[in-house]
């Protein structure tokens, strides 16, 4: 089969249909090399101009094969010969022995972000296509068969303050390739999409084999798993919105009666999202230990229960939820330079705009000494909740967000918010 190549008119269609952007938009592109991201290259030097903005290409160099460093000049050439500017970020590594596309991905995107947020840009486009998608709705699919991560790749997506945008989700791949060869482009292979040891690259050869009639079949579940899904979203955000309680100072906890009305696959993922958030992780809980629990949940008046690093605390009313912190966690010591801010835990943010600090775990051994040397009025917290959050020492003081009073931390130029790696609610957009 023939596929055409995508037009001017039909991709402006597209993103006039489905995305908005600033005036003049500066927007950052992922360009591998690839024909996807060639594609969306060309696509996009002529739409900018209509816009009176401009367009970097932003390539990523993973320096995981050794013929990476010559791939990216003979791109650069390739790109800056189309007028657009060009943009290298190199990751400097040790070998990596395993999970190499997971830890490869997670680094690509974390600087990558960084450098947009450095240099003011607050759109970034990625060519992830429609073959893409149905890979992904596939793998998710093998794991998971209710998950809501089945909706599969969302067209945007909003991180630090920054829109990944994939304009291309809705073309097929050859689609990509007649755009390139119409334009005489010519385009990189990487090995590593050839290599079967890689799950996805097995899903792509099993989609390659599989003709039209079934590949449309695939997309059809897909289309109606997202319909399906986006339901459930908002039926979530509404239990929420009116049963879920959070504490800023990390803790969150549902009405045990209102949660048990909810059918169990809502349940799952609600209790997905929560777990996620509260223990700062970057994944969600398997579905195996979740139904463990609201087995036990079924049986017991009140019990506690360890998951996913949280603990989970049942009474007859209600379900807390709160990051556990290991007894046997070490006193270390951490630094944060004046104007400089971080992240504590993957949950929290602390921000010093006036001194440099100096943080420290908080544990059972050093609490009852540093308990009488700090002011506070909410001596009631949970020591649990205590445990995850930082000794801040300053001048010789001694500050605990939550504890101390927070009009003492404002003079001291501190700030100390709640802000997780994965929001409760996702910014995603189907």
């Amino acid at each position: 089969m023939n596929f055409p190549a995508i037009t001017k008119k039909e991709f402006e269609t597209n993103l006039s249909s489905n995305f908005s952007f600033e005036k003049q938009p500066y927007i950052g592109i992922c360009v591998s090399g690839g024909c996807d991201s060639m594609a969306l290259l060309l696509l996009m030097r002529e739409w900018i101009k209509k816009l009176k903005g401009r367009i970097l290409a932003i390539h990523f160099d993973h320096n995981l094969r050794i013929e990476s460093n010559f791939e990216s000049k003979v791109l650069e050439k390739k790109v800056k010969k189309l007028g657009v500017d060009f943009t290298k970020i190199t990751w400097n590594h040790t070998n990596i022995d395993s999970r190499i596309l997971e830890v490869a991905r997670n680094e690509r995107y974390k600087k990558i972000i960084s450098y947009c947020k450095k240099h003011k840009i607050i759109n970034l486009m990625t060519a992830h296509n429609l073959d893409d998608n149905l890979e992904t709705f596939l793998m998710r699919k093998k794991r998971d068969n209710i998950s809501l991560g089945l909706s599969s790749i969302p067209k945007i997506r909003v991180v630090d303050d920054l829109r990944i945008i994939r304009p291309l989700l809705i073309y097929e791949k050859a689609r990509l390739e007649a755009t390139c060869k119409k334009s005489k482009i010519q385009w990189l292979e990487d090995k590593s999409n050839f290599d079967e040891r890689f799950e996805r690259v097995r899903v792509r050869n099993f989609l390659k084999s599989k003709n039209v009639k079934c590949i449309e079949s695939i997309n059809s579940e897909l289309r109606k798993r997202k319909d399906v899904n986006l339901v459930k979203e908002k039926k979530i955000l509404k239990f929420f919105c009116k049963e879920l309680r959070f504490y800023d100072y990390g803790v969150f906890k549902i009405c045990r009666e209102k949660f048990n009305k909810q059918s169990k696959i809502l349940k799952i993922e609600i209790l997905k999202k929560i777990l996620t958030t509260a223990g700062g992780r970057d994944f969600s809980p398997k579905r195996k230990s979740i139904l463990y629990f609201l087995s036990l949940e079924k049986r017991n008046e009140s019990f506690n229960f360890t998951l996913h690093t949280c603990l989970l605390k049942v009474c007859k009313n209600n379900i807390k939820i709160l990051k556990e912190i290991s007894n046997k966690r070490k006193v270390e010591k951490f630094f944060l330079k004046k104007g400089k801010k971080t992240l504590w835990q993957n949950r929290f943010i602390i921000e010093s705009k006036i001194y440099d600090l100096e943080m420290n775990n908080i544990t059972q051994k050093n609490w009852p000494s540093l308990k009488k040397k700090i002011d506070s009025k909410n001596s009631k917290l949970d020591f649990l909740v205590i445990q995850s959050l930082p000794l801040i020492i300053l001048n010789g003081d001694r500050v605990v967000p939550f504890l101390s009073e927070n009009k003492y931390l404002e003079q001291l130029g501190i700030k100390f918010y709640f802000f997780p790696k994965v929001p409760l609610q996702k910014k995603n957009f189907f």
